[in-house]
């Protein structure tokens, strides 16, 4: 008895092409549809940097207030209502918005251009990879606001608290820029790529041996001869 076999049916150089493909049409789409992602991400960022600053201390409660403008629809600026120094002169601090979540032009193509065994399965695993790559890039505005913060009021934050969120903001620039969308689509495919590489379907079960109600064909002739 066979079962489904889940192992990744991959043809290397037909998925070059549909990658390809559809790393061309994203790119082309994802320009009108940034403003629109951009504003999810901001206020699922918002969301984020809110439930990090519960505190007792009335300095430090609640204190980043995250917003956007008309002119830029796409960055995330933030103040602190509570730091003095983000009163004139100081500026709210800009993030790109396009920096953060530019890997998803990668990213959807790689899933989509990954075999499945129906559409709505693709689909699926799509939505649970934008899910988590939402995760990863609200993380990525929340250590970068403390990052800032660390680094512009040293004498509110120590120098342990320094190194650590400078620390954690190389760590996550470097992980968007590079194994964002790589890490996401191999995550989620990861007992696909087991099986592919070990050439073996993971519930695939080997055929038993057949029953047989006697000696064999050839058993019967050896002992014909040794009779004779």
């Amino acid at each position: 008895m066979r079962r489904r076999d889940n192992s990744l049916q991959l043809n290397p150089w037909l998925f070059l092409v549909k990658l390809v493909g559809l790393l061309g049409v994203t790119y082309l789409l994802w320009k009108p549809t940034a403003p629109y992602y951009s504003k999810l991400l901001f206020h699922a960022s918002r969301l984020g940097v809110w439930l990090t600053e519960f505190s007792f201390d009335p300095e430090w409660s609640h204190g980043t207030t995250l917003l956007q403008t008309p002119r830029h629809p796409t960055g995330i600026f933030y103040t602190h209502e509570n730091f003095d120094a983000f009163a004139s002169p100081l500026p709210p601090q800009g993030i790109p918005a396009e920096w953060v979540m530019a890997n998803l032009v990668l990213l959807i193509p790689l899933m989509l251009a990954t075999p499945a065994p129906t559409w709505a399965a693709r689909l699926g695993r799509l939505a649970m990879a934008m899910g988590i790559a939402l995760v990863v890039q609200v993380l990525d505005v929340i250590v970068a606001i403390k990052a800032f913060y660390s680094m512009a009021f040293s004498g509110v934050w120590g120098p342990i608290s320094q190194q650590f969120y400078g620390l954690m903001d190389s760590f996550v620039q470097g992980f968007d820029a590079q194994l964002f969308p790589f890490a996401i689509w191999a995550g989620i495919h990861f007992r696909e790529l087991i099986n592919l590489r070990s050439g073996v379907g993971e519930d695939e079960v080997p055929p038993e041996p057949r029953k047989t109600d006697g000696p064999t064909r050839a058993e019967r002739r050896r002992h014909e001869r040794k009779a004779k």
